[in-house]
């Protein structure tokens, strides 16, 4: 980070309390903090907007899986009204489809929740001071082929889709199964030695890269896989 660098405005944006405790701690624990003018939280996606048009935050960090609105419409919302905010994407999920998405929606950063002190540190520098960053596990998922672009709704006829075509990771199609075969949350998380929290954001990343509405939705997309 460069020096004579005005103090910065942060904000935390996560649907859960002890996360935005957990990376508040991180912070005013870190070699950055004396840089750090105040840290605000949110808990959901349009109280950030709202949070930012007012304060013009410098650095954000931005959870991806909220309920109402989520990290990436979020995301997009706040850098059409505050350009220079720096975003670092926090999720649960290592995927292609959801790293890409932030980054078109102007995210600097993606980081996953078990990221270590260092790694944070090394990444808040990186994003100020106009740079990207990427977990190693991110950056290596960022260099895989991609098969997102193979999604074409027009052609979204029974049996026509190969499981590769789909855009789903390997994880996704087992829990798509299930939930076609009309297992709980509960009952997947079971299955997939899953926790809850994690269920729900594949399901949630399904719902978006399928752009289906509801289960009734998944499970005939599910049929034009083939898979049920």
């Amino acid at each position: 980070m460069t020096q004579n660098r005005k103090k910065i405005l942060v904000l935390l944006v996560d649907d859960h309390k002890l996360v935005r405790t957990g990376i508040r701690f991180t912070l005013e624990q870190s070699n950055i903090r004396e840089e750090i003018d105040r840290i605000d939280e949110a808990e959901n996606g349009e109280m950030a907007v709202k949070m930012d048009f007012l304060s013009n935050y410098d650095l954000i960090f931005m959870d991806i899986n909220m309920p109402f609105k989520d990290g990436i419409k979020t995301t997009a919302e706040i850098k059409n009204q505050n350009k220079n905010a720096k975003i670092i994407a926090l999720s649960m999920i290592n995927d292609q489809f959801e790293i890409r998405s932030m980054l078109k929606a102007g995210a600097s950063g993606y980081l996953l929740k078990d990221t270590g002190s260092e790694v944070l540190e090394a990444c808040v520098r990186k994003v100020l001071d106009g740079g990207n960053y990427f977990s190693n596990d991110v950056a290596l998922t960022l260099m895989e082929p991609s098969n997102l672009d193979l999604m074409d709704a027009d052609r979204l006829k029974p049996g026509s889709l190969k499981l590769k075509e789909s855009g789903l990771t390997k994880r996704e199609l087992e829990v798509l199964t299930l939930i076609a075969k009309e297992y709980t949350n509960e009952e997947i998380s079971d299955k997939l030695s899953l926790s809850k929290r994690t269920v729900d954001s594949h399901r949630q990343n399904i719902l978006r890269k399928t752009d289906a509405k509801n289960t009734a939705g998944l499970i005939k997309f599910a049929f034009r896989l083939g898979i049920i």
